[in-house]
């Protein structure tokens, strides 16, 4: 609900401040005055069009401030600020709650809330992706069950059909999955790679590899030392022996030489048969070397194809085994969800049937309730018709809901049904939107709703029946009413006058509370356009006293 309305430099209004309460109120004033510019306001602040005729004459920039109650009964405050601004040079901006938003943000917000209804203005009742949720909550419980009924079987439907596809229809993409699955799983189940395997391969190949070249190199050294015969290296220190034994007659000194030689040709010896023991007790396995590279080759070939690490290979083995299975119970399991599917197809169509019939239930009734409301808003040649359609109920295209529903009115006799958003005069299109929220007040979520001179072309005891329907509507919603009518504007809980001053050579629209003998004397001006009239007057407090009692 609209709690207050601050306007300043909008249009004539220079500085306005409406506080608004609960059910019906009026705005009423002179032609001209500008009764209209505090909707347009109200438009403007909820994220309708904006230009810079609106824009008071000599401003710098004009703004609308609403401050809006969305907590329901028991709840705790849910308070709203919503403004916007515009700019001389032509831009606009929007708030809600101090946060900057964008137009079209603030007109989704506020679409739900406000509704405006003008010559040029549509609100929601009139958009046909409404009208189902209106017809729907119109017939109540047997519709919403069968709507929830339909839902499951939607849901389950869809289930069936995922299963389907994830089990492949088509018999030759089936066999070729096979083909590719019986390979995978027997490359792997073959070569049997063990989670860990590659790091021990690793390090088998390495301790192997170096014992392959501790014993290339020994052997080597061996042959340095040992060499062919009569060329070794003890052989060649034997002949100098003996050569330094001859001259060790000599010489002392050779003979110190001789010993040492001898000496080392024994070091040597031992050299040369502890070098044979070590090679001797080196466990050399090339054919264990080559058959662990191998090994680990044919390992890194399945992490190409199947994942980074050992680990993953054997986990996509384990899944490419379990889709097989699956794949080889596949023509059972298709054939009982094929079974399945006919028949849940055979359920939905039967469910929408139902739905169906409740649906156009409900509509005859809703029809006759609004033709009624229209025939006593003189209005009794227009027939308002609900329009149901079924769609058709297909393998691979349900949808979330099996009906098209709109709301369709012929105004006159002779004239073919036609949406509501088509309805072009003004007058009509008011009546029709009071007829239909009489009957459906409560059911949408509207909290506001606003009348822009819905009096328009009536007279007599018309315009009573529509002040009583207007209060009718305000024991649900907030309505915001203009009108040039005494009736209606008797009949309000608030009446705001709206009047236009020239002050130093400006003109500027003033919004006033007015309430005791200033708003007997609008109700009479309203009347016969004499407010002091005695007889005006009277009247006029008749009309109030009765305006309580609708």
């Amino acid at each position: 609900m609209i709690h207050r309305v601050e306007i300043d430099n909008f249009a004539l209004v220079e500085h306005a401040e409406l506080d608004l309460g609960p059910g019906l109120t009026v705005l009423s004033g002179e032609t001209g005055a500008g009764k209209s510019i505090v909707i347009d306001a109200l438009d403007f602040a909820s994220g309708g069009r904006s230009d810079r005729t609106m824009l008071r004459t000599g401003a710098g920039e004009a703004s609308v401030t609403i401050l809006l109650d969305q907590s329901n009964e028991g709840e705790a405050d849910k308070e709203w600020v919503v403004g916007r601004t515009l700019r001389d040079s032509g831009r606009s901006y929007a708030k809600i709650n101090g946060q900057l938003v964008t137009a079209g943000d603030l007109r989704e917000q506020m679409e739900p809330l406000l509704a405006i209804h003008s010559q040029n203005d549509q609100q929601t009742i009139f958009r046909e992706s409404v009208h189902k949720t209106l017809l729907d909550a119109y017939a109540g419980d047997p519709v919403a069950l069968s709507l929830e009924f339909w839902s499951s079987m939607r849901q389950e439907m869809m289930a069936i059909e995922r299963r389907l596809g994830e089990l492949f229809l088509d018999p030759e993409t089936r066999a070729r999955r096979r083909d590719i699955l019986s390979f995978q799983t027997e490359e792997i189940q073959k070569t049997g790679p063990v989670a860990g395997e590659e790091e021990e391969l690793l390090k088998k190949i390495k301790t192997l590899s170096a014992v392959r070249e501790i014993a290339q190199l020994l052997g080597r050294a061996i042959t340095e030392i040992t060499g062919a015969e009569g060329e070794s290296a003890a052989d060649r220190l034997g002949r100098a022996i003996t050569d330094l034994n001859a001259a060790s007659r000599y010489s002392t000194r050779v003979q110190e030489l001789r010993d040492r030689a001898v000496e080392l040709k024994t070091e040597l010896t031992e050299l040369s048969y502890d070098l044979d023991r070590t090679a001797g007790r080196l466990e050399d396995n090339p054919e264990e070397l080559d058959k662990a590279n191998s090994r680990l080759q044919v390992l890194r070939r399945l992490q190409e194809k199947y994942g980074a690490t050992l680990e993953e290979v054997v986990a996509y083995g384990k899944k490419a085994a379990l889709e097989l299975e699956r794949l080889d119970a596949t023509e059972e399991e298709l054939a009982g969800l094929s079974t399945d599917k006919e028949q849940l197809l055979g359920q939905m169509r039967s469910q929408s049937s139902a739905l169906f019939e409740l649906r156009q239930e409900a509509g005859s009734r809703l029809e006759k309730e609004i033709n009624r409301e229209l025939a006593d808003l003189d209005m009794k040649n227009a027939r308002f018709a609900v329009e149901i359609e079924e769609k058709p109920i297909e393998q691979g295209d349900l949808p979330a809901d099996p009906h098209h529903i709109r709301f369709t009115i012929a105004p006159n006799p002779g004239e073919p049904s036609m949406p509501l958003v088509s309805i072009v005069s003004g007058g009509e299109a008011s009546r029709v939107l009071l007829a239909v929220k009489v009957v459906l007040a409560g059911l949408d979520d509207i909290a506001t709703i606003i009348f822009d001179e819905i009096d328009t072309g009536i007279s007599g005891s018309t315009t009573t029946r529509i002040a009583g329907k207007l209060k009718s509507i305000a024991r649900t919603a907030q309505v915001i009413c203009v009108t040039h009518n005494a009736q209606i504007a008797a009949s309000a809980d608030c009446q705001l006058l709206i009047g236009k001053k020239v002050e130093s050579g400006r003109t500027r629209t003033t919004v006033r509370h007015i309430e005791g003998p200033e708003r007997v004397s609008e109700i009479a001006r309203l009347l016969s356009g004499r407010p002091d009239d005695a007889k005006s007057r009277s009247l006029a407090q008749d009309l109030l006293d009765r305006g309580t009692q609708i």
